[in-house]
């Protein structure tokens, strides 16, 4: 499909009535390029349909089904391949699609490839996601969708607790669900699969997307923060700082006496190895503490 195609669906699915001239200034090109657009579009299937008069223009019909992408062979079997991957990952918070998108793909597709298609599924594996049930992943897109703050209860090493949170997003790495969230603490991230339960506030969302939540987290200053995690380590840094395989973290240098007493709280499991100046406010924070059972 033209790029150009693809910008007149994007601009007729908002479901407002455009004339053929309002397209075509939209789109960059004459009033008769357009006409052909139009028609072209509908002999592929595109539910398009006119009205005529002085308001008249064009539309998309509601509840359509779109007949499948233009897409070229290696494509539509490298998509095949994800959507059969994607659909094998649990508790997708955007419904149910687990087997039926991809067959449904398949069978829209011409039979050559289908058969060349059936061919390959048991030929190419992708590794099969062990992510725990994380049911909750469509309660927290409804909070989002709301646009509010929400209460969660959330499963700690030390027991439940309540979270006043504003979403920000969801994230499926090394197959687990994530919640990312801005907090009274900062941001912080939560695994899904410990959440218990979900609350809608009537507070008002800032409604934060991740490449936001990136510069917030990039304000100011920033250092390098490298630690040393046991695998209990692991879980008890979840909510204070996002995991990652690296166990590096860019932390502006105004939070570093806050972040220190939060890993002081965390023993032998996490050490820092740098920055330098997070390890001496650990050792302050130790020194205060053996200060107290001094006789």
């Amino acid at each position: 499909m033209k790029s150009r195609h693809l910008k007149v669906m994007r601009l007729l699915n908002r479901q407002q009535l455009l004339t053929a001239r309002e397209l075509a200034e939209a789109c960059g090109v004459s009033l008769r390029t357009i006409q052909r657009d139009l028609l072209e579009l509908e002999a592929n299937g595109y539910p398009i349909y006119s009205e005529r008069g002085p308001a008249g223009g064009y539309r998309v019909l509601p509840n359509r089904l779109l007949p499948p992408l233009a897409l070229r062979e290696q494509e539509a079997i490298t998509l095949f391949l994800m959507i059969d991957w994607v659909g094998q990952i649990p508790d997708l918070p955007f419904g149910a699609l687990r087997g039926n998108l991809a067959e449904w793909y398949l069978h829209e597709l011409p039979g050559d490839l289908e058969v060349k298609l059936d061919r390959l599924k048991g030929r190419v594996r992708f590794a099969r996601p062990d992510t725990p049930a994380s049911p909750l992943t469509r309660n927290l897109l409804r909070l989002m969708e709301a646009e509010v703050k929400g209460e969660i209860t959330y499963e700690t090493t030390s027991g439940r607790r309540t979270i006043l949170i504003d979403p920000i997003g969801l994230t499926f790495d090394r197959n687990r669900w994530y919640l990312l969230a801005q907090t009274e603490r900062g941001l912080r991230q939560y695994r899904v699969d410990r959440i218990e339960q979900v609350t809608e506030t009537t507070i008002p969302s800032k409604r934060m997307t991740f490449e936001e939540a990136e510069h917030l987290n990039e304000a100011g200053e920033q250092v390098t923060v490298l630690l040393e995690l046991t695998p209990l380590g692991e879980r008890l840094l979840e909510g204070i700082l996002p995991l990652n395989e690296q166990r590096t973290w860019s932390v502006p240098r105004l939070e570093l006496p806050f972040l220190g007493r939060q890993l002081f709280g965390l023993g032998r499991e996490v050490k820092v190895l740098e920055p330098l100046a997070l390890q001496e406010e650990i050792r302050g924070h130790a020194s205060e503490v053996l200060a107290l059972y001094e006789h």
